[in-house]
């Protein structure tokens, strides 16, 4: 897969769900697609499988929620991603920084910063987007993303993205925003240092 045929794949594949809802499922009824712990802790909150995608042969997502809060309009979300194929860690970065270069043209609260391994095989984007209504912000999300290639053992190659998103509403946006600057630099290091976890391809 070379060119613009390769970055059109990645970004059909990785364009997944950001400042947006969708309906949540029964909790039994939540296909489990990597073979890890429905549970997952992070900065000592519990994060529960909430949701899960396999909308193609090649790309899978799950979503973890802490309890108590919903999918459409939650404050913390964990997502783990694997898209199979011919392409790096490096392209897919670079892909959703394109689409965040776009979404800043109308979102001025838009924003991104990447840090990039010292081997180049992992990557750490962090960015922060808005929705407004009526000229005012009522909702931001500032999410982390960790890419990185990754091979199971049965020999699915592709790239792995374990990440968080923060979010804030209405009378929250403001303090959210105070406060991000020091939160962003301990999350970001907490993910660094978080082990993503050896999902198998079911």
């Amino acid at each position: 897969m070379k060119g613009s045929a390769k970055n059109i794949c990645i970004v059909m594949l990785f364009c997944f769900l950001s400042i947006t809802g969708y309906s949540q499922p029964a909790i039994n009824s939540i296909e489990n697609y990597f073979g890890i712990p429905k549970n997952i802790q992070f900065e000592n909150v519990d994060y529960t499988l909430s949701w899960s995608a396999h909308p193609n042969k090649v790309y899978f997502k799950q979503e973890y929620l802490p309890r108590g809060q919903n999918p459409d309009h939650f404050s913390n979300m964990l997502m783990i991603d694997f898209a199979e194929g011919d392409f790096t860690a490096k392209d897919v970065a670079n892909n959703k920084i394109g689409t965040l270069q776009e979404r800043k043209k109308t979102d001025p609260v838009c924003n991104y910063e990447l840090i990039e391994s010292p081997d180049g095989k992992e990557f750490i984007l962090d960015f922060l987007m808005s929705v407004s209504a009526n000229e005012k912000v009522n909702l931001v999300e500032w999410n982390c993303y960790h890419y990185k290639s990754y091979t199971d053992k049965a020999g699915h190659k592709g790239v792995v993205l374990y990440g968080i998103s923060n979010r804030a509403y209405d009378d929250g946006v403001t303090p959210f925003l105070q406060n991000l600057p020091k939160q962003r630099k301990d999350i970001i290091n907490a993910i660094i240092k978080f082990p993503i976890p050896e999902i198998q391809i079911r």
